[in-house]
């Protein structure tokens, strides 16, 4: 089953108008910087345009992203250090009032964006298979432009894949189809996650994947968009969980002129309980310094879902991790509770198998 990648990664290109969106890609609910106060923006600088892309602070001066975000699309090796830029400062005062425009990485400079130290890509990446899509940054000395002191989140080590389960997305979601309407806030919404049935007719790999989870939007036009990226947890102590790590948006390749608003998007994020040694490799951290210890409770995102909640500790096991992120093998197809959006996947998708 060929699919149609969407929006690839956490990436939007500015001066593209790759997606030509022509109605908001969110509708979401902004929030204060300091409650995802680990959210970064990154800059990737090209040719002829700017990538923006979401990150994730684990540390004061490490950085997690996607690959594709500062990975060469043909080599897909890591990108000079100095092509890139790390901050948190508002983007509407980069880009110069007009739509499209390219983003100079020395005016996100003057601003309290760093160049990072170093920048590594996982060695098993590949943009066209989709293939272990995480990349880390790390930084001389914390962003000055930072908006918390307390900046570390802490990953999931085992995130559930309980049909339905509810996440929440967050990142500086473009909201009109150019560069000039990115947020300057921070913005959530709600996911759920897909039956392993139906995520897999939409992308196969899926069925085997131990480290992805599949998840769509419980309210229409209000998915995951470019600049975008992270998947989150409240934890049941109030601290929040870093679950994955966008990979792709991908719709059944029948579907025509695909957005990321499209009700057929289905969102792949790349989860971390594979990457964890590769993470004490690359960086200075320990495991310890980075996994969550908090305990997570896995409540439906539908409204009237009769499942119970999935309450659980994040340093279980890796057997239970395993266990757990296969629990909805034996799912026979989407969840009949899901919201609107959900019920369009099933029909453009599987409806379009047969």
């Amino acid at each position: 089953m060929k699919l149609s990648t969407i929006a690839l990664a956490t990436v939007a290109t500015a001066g593209s108008g790759a997606l030509g969106l022509e109605k908001p890609a969110v509708d979401r609910a902004a929030v204060t910087a300091s409650a995802y106060s680990f959210v970064t923006s990154i800059l990737v600088d090209g040719a002829s345009s700017t990538k923006v892309c979401a990150g994730a602070l684990i540390s004061p001066t490490v950085v997690l992203t996607s690959a594709y975000c500062v990975a060469d699309p043909v080599s897909n090796k890591a990108l000079a250090s100095n092509r890139v830029a790390v901050g948190q400062g508002k983007l509407s005062g980069l880009l110069g009032g007009s739509a499209g425009s390219k983003i100079e990485l020395t005016d996100a400079l003057a601003v309290g964006y760093t160049i990072p130290k170093t920048v590594t890509v996982h060695p098993g990446y590949n943009s066209i298979a989709n293939s272990d899509n995480i990349a880390v940054l790390t930084l001389a000395q914390p962003l000055a432009n930072a908006t918390s002191t307390n900046v570390g989140v802490k990953l999931i080590k085992k995130p559930s894949a309980t049909t339905n389960a509810a996440y929440i997305a967050v990142g500086w979601s473009e909201t009109m189809g150019d560069i000039s309407s990115y947020s300057d806030d921070v913005l959530q919404n709600t996911l759920a996650v897909g039956s392993k049935s139906m995520c897999s007719d939409i992308w196969a790999p899926y069925t085997n994947l131990t480290n992805s989870l599949c998840l769509a939007p419980v309210k229409e036009g209000s998915n995951v968009c470019d600049g975008d990226g992270l998947l989150v947890k409240v934890a049941t102590d109030s601290s929040i969980g870093l679950a994955g790590i966008l990979n792709m948006v991908a719709t059944e390749d029948d579907v025509p002129t695909s957005k990321c608003t499209d009700s057929g998007a289905v969102d792949f994020f790349t989860t971390f309980g594979n990457y964890l040694a590769w993470l004490t490799q690359v960086t200075p951290l320990k495991e310890t310094d980075f996994v969550s210890t908090a305990s997570f409770s896995y409540d439906s995102a539908v409204s009237g879902d009769e499942q119970s909640s999935d309450s659980e500790s994040s340093s279980s096991s890796e057997e239970d991790s395993m266990d757990d992120v296969e629990s909805d093998t034996s799912a026979a197809g989407p969840s009949l509770k899901f919201a609107m959006p959900l019920a369009a996947i099933a029909s453009a998708a599987l409806g379009a198998l047969f």
